[in-house]
């Protein structure tokens, strides 16, 4: 028994091939395809269709420009402020809680100024790197995270490596470790 009075579904299996066709958006067989309006001309076909706003390339891609320009402005910030840790050898070791003298802080205060100029250096090109890759369309956040990484490494050890060896310094850290006997 069925009811009548209820409507077909124009989908599905009760569905006619020519509504199946329909739904799926085929052609009718008995319609010329010439004889379908276009509503571009054929050569434009291969053009590159341009996406809409919001979609999730556009969206990648601000994401990708706002964490590479968040990544930029933090190393320039912690260039900025480590000015005076770097070229201050008793700022420096008072942020190592190192109660001694050094043998050259002249040498220590120049390398921390080769430190920042490194530093810098090392920002203004990855500044120009990741333009350069943001106007190619690329990704650029994962260079300024890298360099960023390189070149404070980079600018440390030049200031880190002459402190640590120096008399005094080794000698407070060898007491603040408890390691005199």
């Amino acid at each position: 028994m069925t009811n009548d009075a209820e409507p077909r579904p124009q989908y599905g299996a009760y569905a006619s091939p020519a509504e199946q066709r329909a739904r799926s958006g085929q052609p009718d067989p008995d319609v010329d395809p010439a004889l379908i309006p276009r509503d571009v001309p054929p050569e434009w076909d291969a053009a590159p269709t341009r996406q809409a706003s919001g979609s999730p390339a556009t969206t990648g891609r601000l994401v990708d420009r706002v964490v590479t320009i968040a990544l930029l402005a933090f190393g320039l910030y912690s260039i900025i402020t480590g000015i005076g840790l770097y070229t201050d050898p008793d700022a420096l070791l008072g942020a190592l809680r190192l109660d001694t003298d050094l043998s050259d802080p002249g040498l220590i205060r120049g390398l921390g100024v080769a430190s920042i100029i490194v530093m810098l250096i090392g920002w203004l090109a990855t500044t120009w790197l990741v333009w350069r890759r943001g106007a190619a369309g690329k990704s650029m956040w994962w260079i300024a995270l890298i360099a960023g990484v390189v070149f404070t490494f980079l600018g440390a050890m030049l200031v880190a490596v002459p402190l640590v060896m120096d008399p005094g310094v080794y000698g407070a850290f060898i007491e603040q470790q408890g390691l005199v006997g």
